[in-house]
């Protein structure tokens, strides 16, 4: 900065441009002490210590407070995408059932008593992405075709080997949603494998982990209740991530 009678004038911008950054920072500092002098001289300002003090506290307590509230700022936001996408499979698998099969679908994991049935699953699955709104669909080669990212991690127990990753890569069928939601079958939904299928909340956005953007799901009926979405089997949710089960009582908490 320069000095005009006492006052003090900002630097022009083309002095900046000719000198190396530490030239700048230099000047930048003295600027900042001559400023801090001047305002010091003059009884109308603070002190320099007084100033720095004041940065450092701001520091900590910036170095404190805003990686929680970007953590809360994810959660939320992978919350809300949560409900969103379990709203969605849940009024599908509704409607199928209710319109295309007479609320009789034969595709589902038996509770209370009731057996299992998959016998209508491969027809039932494929009416079912009828009634989603699918932008893409890649039955086999999914990565390869680009349906599905890559995960940070993959199921290796031999009871979920359909959610292996080269199952999911290359075998599994993948659907792309308009909104970028990916429905993942363990292999393909048939009255073999039954009614299991990953759902990625949030597509390519990441962060791409069980228990953050992708949970397991599967489609179950009681003697008191008809089809349904329900917690899936084989999820693995990585450290700090949650279940399927966890996930639905944390997004849908306070909700009948």
């Amino acid at each position: 900065m320069f000095n005009l009678k006492n006052k003090l004038v900002p630097t022009p911008p083309h002095f900046f441009w000719k000198r190396s950054r530490q030239e700048n920072f230099r000047s930048f500092s003295s600027s900042i002490k001559n400023l801090l002098n001047h305002c010091d001289s003059k009884n109308n300002g603070f002190t320099l210590a007084e100033v720095l003090i004041t940065l450092v506290i701001i520091g900590v307590i910036a170095a404190i407070t805003i990686p929680s509230l970007i953590a809360k700022y994810h959660d939320q936001q992978l919350t809300s995408q949560f409900k969103k996408a379990f709203s969605t499979m849940s009024n599908a698998i509704n409607k199928t059932n209710v319109i295309d099969f007479n609320g009789q679908a034969a595709c589902y994991y038996g509770l209370d008593g009731l057996s299992d049935d998959h016998s209508d699953c491969t027809s039932f699955f494929n009416q079912l992405t009828k009634n989603l709104n699918i932008q893409k669909t890649c039955k086999g080669h999914a990565k390869a075709d680009g349906c599905v990212p890559t995960y940070s991690s993959y199921p290796t127990s031999s009871g979920c080997t359909g959610y292996s990753e080269s199952r999911i890569n290359e075998t599994d069928y993948a659907y792309v949603l308009s909104d970028g939601q990916i429905i993942i079958t363990y292999m393909s939904m048939n009255s073999e494998n039954g009614a299991l299928f990953l759902i990625d909340i949030n597509g390519f956005k990441g962060p791409n982990k069980y228990g953050y953007d992708l949970f397991s799901f599967d489609i179950r009926k009681s003697q008191k209740k008809s089809l349904h979405l329900a917690t899936g089997r084989c999820y693995l949710p990585e450290t700090g991530g949650r279940t399927t089960e966890e996930m639905i009582k944390h997004a849908f908490a306070g909700q009948e």
